[in-house]
């Protein structure tokens, strides 16, 4: 029994002096911390974990990094349950998923029908999770959020998300009846600015609250993007201002590429229509096919406005019919 105890007296004193042996050896902890983090994916924590084990000595200087993993892997599972996946193109949408399958995702889809109808949407640590974890889906195209509320707190986790991921392969983004407000036109704006989403080629803001001023915050970014087809802003309030912000002395590379431009009940009058109309009959927007400005009723001046702006579009369609 002697002999027992002194055995595991012995080996417990070994596991609290144990150091990292090898190349790990020679790091301080801030730089073993520096390999953890890079490895840290809480969607497969196993290659984390597994540095962890090399040897006894990593055991206690990641102690502290695994826990906070841990917690983040158990956040992403939670989430997973909320939202839906598919590492298919045109696969259909599979309500829930897991942190496997969404590693590979081509899209994500997060609505009532994978959040539960009558659900109160993404709760602000809900937000901030998904924020983690877009940046791990290097083969990610396609997010579409649609009829989910953000409370405040989750307002600012998705402007943070925004401040923070890079997502080069992302060509559609929809975020529709979100009841979504201008500071987060404001923070997806700084993102493309700072080339967060520059392959970017449908966004979807419709039946949001951006305003005038989300308009305004939008307009310089969105112009620069080279492959931006489609840009939804329909049932924004957006108005006569956010019409001039968005089409305010476009140059020959501004919205190069845009086919669709829809701004539809977006209380916009003949103020806003005959601005249309210049644009156009400038040749701005070369590429543009659809541009809807109807809304809710409008005085018969505002009517005659609208079909100006049919008449201007296919002025300008006739235009470039003739060029080519």
């Amino acid at each position: 029994m002697a002999a027992r105890a002194t055995r595991s007296a012995s080996r417990k004193a070994r596991c609290t002096e144990a150091v990292a042996t090898g190349p790990f050896g020679a790091l301080s902890h801030d730089e073993l911390g520096v390999i953890f983090d890079g490895l840290a994916d809480p969607l497969q924590p196993v290659v984390a974990v597994a540095l962890s084990r090399t040897c006894l000595g990593l055991r206690t200087p990641l102690r502290a990094a695994l826990e906070v993993l841990k917690e983040r892997h158990g956040r992403a599972n939670a989430l997973c349950r909320k939202i839906g996946s598919t590492s298919r193109p045109f696969e259909a949408w599979i309500r829930g998923t897991t942190c496997s399958r969404l590693r590979d995702a081509v899209r994500l889809h997060c609505g009532p029908d994978t959040v539960g109808r009558g659900s109160a949407g993404l709760t602000a640590d809900e937000t901030a999770t998904l924020g983690m974890i877009l940046c791990k889906l290097p083969e990610l195209k396609t997010i579409f959020v649609h009829d989910v509320t953000f409370d405040g707190a989750g307002m600012n986790s998705l402007c943070e998300c925004f401040r923070r991921v890079c997502l080069p392969s992302l060509k559609n983004l929809s975020l529709t009846r979100c009841s979504l407000g201008p500071t987060v036109a404001e923070a997806l704006a700084a993102a493309i600015r700072r080339g967060a989403l520059p392959n970017l080629e449908t966004l979807g803001l419709g039946g949001n609250f951006l305003g005038a001023q989300g308009a305004a915050a939008l307009a310089t970014p969105l112009r620069t993007l080279p492959r931006l087809h489609s840009l939804h802003l329909w049932s924004n309030n957006i108005g006569d201002k956010g019409v001039a912000s968005l089409l305010d002395k476009l140059g020959k590379d501004d919205f190069k590429a845009l086919e669709r431009l829809s701004i539809a009940s977006n209380n916009i009058t003949d103020v806003g229509c005959a601005a249309i109309v210049a644009s156009l009959d400038a040749d701005a927007m070369p590429l543009l096919q659809f541009i809807p400005v109807t809304g809710e009723g409008g005085s018969q001046q505002t009517q005659q406005a609208r079909n100006a702006v049919s008449d201007a579009l296919a002025r300008a369609k006739g235009r470039r019919g003739a060029a080519g």
